[in-house]
């Protein structure tokens, strides 16, 4: 009598030696299983959804399979069982699960886990789109960036009474994402204005871009540069005529032309720099100058913007860790040559001699016009005055201004 009692009950839970029997008495309408997606860094644990599809069917309970690849195994429990649990919403509190293939070690040579979705004291339907379980997914730390499948094999599904219901499964995949940390800090090329045949300075800082902010010891990055804006050669012939901040990093040499071997003024291309902090447990300050650098403007440059391209930084911390960090691109404007205006200087050829100071002296009494040597009116006002003959004799004995 206990024993027919115990069949009855288990003839809707659709049981055969703890897992679902699927037979074959007719099949109902069509359902599916699906395994769900997930990304993750190599080294993280991530979990994925399994979830049903009823399709207007009555589904009781449910089996499948998921094969995995050892770069996103599914994780194991500290007791070896796959760290799967059943979605407490739908009350299958008989849901199972075993690693495949039997006797396999997680750590080392599973490929599969079997999940059995079923209940003996629970006959209600799985609602539509219901989560049937979850399961963590211990991507390898070793992981390349890239996309894996999770398989999705031997599906079914019963009904009432150990009706087969028609199954069908999509496979899930896991997407191993490379990981971007947040900047620390960033490395500034700054921006400068010269004309073809001068030099001028440009600086390199640096800013804090975190709170708290972060110690860096040290810090990295190369510039590329225009062939017609280069930075200039030091005296010596071999290094850059970059400068460290003195107040707030080492003394060393930290400056180098790129490529490698490459001949200064000829056919460097950019310039590798190296800053320290000066002393242990003084980090580098946040909107300090790191250092400076004389860029030498060609005499045949154009007028227009050529850019200092800030590429391959990198920062560390007092320990030595590395920390993420940016470069952002500086620029040298080019302009049009001003020069200064010579007082005196009556035919342009930027000298002042006896007899442009005549002239001059004869605008200021009233002997001949201001157009005479507009040159003389160095403020502009229309008028001659007795400041600006001074100002041309000082040019006709030193010379014009450059």
């Amino acid at each position: 009598m206990r024993e027919a009692m115990l069949m009855r009950r288990l003839s809707g839970a659709v049981l055969t030696a703890g897992a679902i029997a699927l037979l074959a008495t007719g099949a109902a309408h069509a359902a599916s299983i699906d395994i769900g997606t997930a990304s993750g860094a190599a080294g993280d644990d991530v979990t994925v959804a399994v979830s049903l599809r009823t399709m207007g069917a009555a589904v009781l309970g449910t089996q499948n399979r998921i094969e995995f690849g050892r770069e996103t195994p599914i994780g194991a429990m500290a007791n070896g069982q796959p760290d799967c649990a059943a979605n407490p919403a739908i009350h299958k509190n008989a849901t199972g699960f075993r690693f495949l293939p039997l006797g396999c070690d997680p750590a080392a040579d599973c490929a599969a886990v079997r999940a059995v979705v079923l209940a003996f004291d629970n006959l209600d339907a799985i609602p539509d789109g219901a989560t049937l379980y979850t399961c963590r997914i211990a991507i390898a730390d070793d992981a390349a960036t890239g996309t894996y499948p999770l398989r999705n094999t031997q599906v079914g599904a019963s009904a009432a009474n150990g009706e087969t219901v028609q199954t069908t499964g999509t496979d899930g995949s896991i997407e191993v994402v490379e990981v971007v940390e947040e900047p620390v800090a960033s490395i500034d090329i700054g921006s400068a204005t010269g004309s073809p045949g001068t030099e001028t300075t440009v600086e390199v800082t640096l800013r804090l871009r975190t709170t708290p902010p972060a110690e860096i010891a040290g810090v990295m990055n190369d510039i590329t540069f225009d062939p017609l804006t280069p930075i200039a050669v030091a005296e010596n012939g071999t290094r850059p005529d970059c400068t460290l901040n003195s107040d707030i990093a080492l003394g060393v040499d930290s400056f180098s032309f790129l490529p490698q071997g490459c001949t200064p003024g000829l056919d460097c291309t950019g310039v590798h720099a190296l800053v320290l902090a000066a002393g242990e447990g003084n980090p580098l300050p946040d909107g300090a100058t790191l250092y400076t650098c004389t860029m030498a403007i060609a005499a045949n440059a154009p007028f227009g913007m050529y850019p200092l391209h800030a590429s391959e930084p990198r920062a560390s911390g007092p320990q030595g860790e590395v920390l993420p960090i940016l470069a952002s691109d500086g620029s040298v404007a080019v302009t049009s040559v001003t020069i200064p205006v010579c007082t005196g200087d009556c035919d342009g050829d930027r000298a002042v001699v006896i007899n442009e100071l005549l002239t001059s002296v004869n605008i200021v009494i009233g002997n001949q016009p201001l157009s005479a040597c507009s040159a003389l009116d160095s403020s502009g006002d229309g008028t001659a005055a007795i400041n600006e003959i001074v100002q041309a004799v000082n040019n006709a004995l030193s010379g014009c201004p450059s």
